[in-house]
């Protein structure tokens, strides 16, 4: 086997570990977002009455 051969062998070895770790992510955020309450409805802006500004 050629080192051509071995860098490529390599190349994409290391590419296929990092496709799998990305679905592996991809999977367990799915699974979070599930698992998570709906959001709350939002709140829009309050006014604070600070004494500072304009």
């Amino acid at each position: 086997m050629s080192y051509v051969d071995a860098g490529y062998s390599i190349g994409l070895g290391v590419l296929f570990l990092y496709a799998v770790g990305l679905l592996l992510r991809r999977r367990s955020l799915e699974r979070a977002v599930e698992l998570s309450p709906p959001p709350g409805p939002l709140e829009g802006p309050t006014e604070t009455g600070s004494a500072s500004g304009p």
